[in-house]
């Protein structure tokens, strides 16, 4: 009898915890999958070097210190129409494998950090022949807009 008590109130449990989207340990909701689509469009724009596919995925607070304290390589949305063309001319055959690792939502659900890995191949034809390669863990932050959109607001 407890037997059966305590595979009820396991079955119970089991069935409270959150789902996670399969290969990760991401809770599977709604909020978390259309993050998680943001940043599929972002590998698809960045991969086809679609600087206005890009664009259109940040919000217009969007600002950037490029992971440095040179202010020469910081963006905000208004210089992304400018600067994200020019560095996707200088690229070739881009490769981005990105593996997201955690989704954080503040407390009120309206801003998420993305933490992930990537992997990105590319050729820089004026520079060398030679494929180049980075790997990195960065983070992006998201910001909802109306009830379901999600831009990008920094990390990129």
């Amino acid at each position: 009898m407890r037997f059966l008590v305590l595979m009820a109130v396991a079955l119970a449990a089991s069935a409270c915890a959150a789902r996670k989207i399969p290969g990760t340990e991401i809770d599977d909701t709604s909020e978390t999958r259309a993050i998680l689509d943001v940043v599929s469009k972002y590998r698809r724009a960045v991969e086809s070097r679609d600087a206005q596919a890009l664009i259109d995925l940040a919000d217009e607070s969007f600002r950037d210190d490029g992971g440095s304290a040179d202010p020469d390589d910081d963006l905000d949305f208004k210089s992304l129409f400018t600067a994200l063309p020019g560095r996707f001319q200088k690229l070739d055959e881009v490769k981005l494998d990105v593996a997201v690792r955690r989704i954080e939502l503040d407390g009120d659900g309206r801003v998420a950090r993305v933490t992930y890995s990537y992997t990105m191949s590319f050729r820089m034809p004026q520079l060398s022949e030679r494929t180049q390669s980075e790997t990195d863990i960065k983070q992006m932050a998201l910001k909802r807009v109306g009830e379901r959109d999600w831009k990008i607001v920094s990390g990129i």
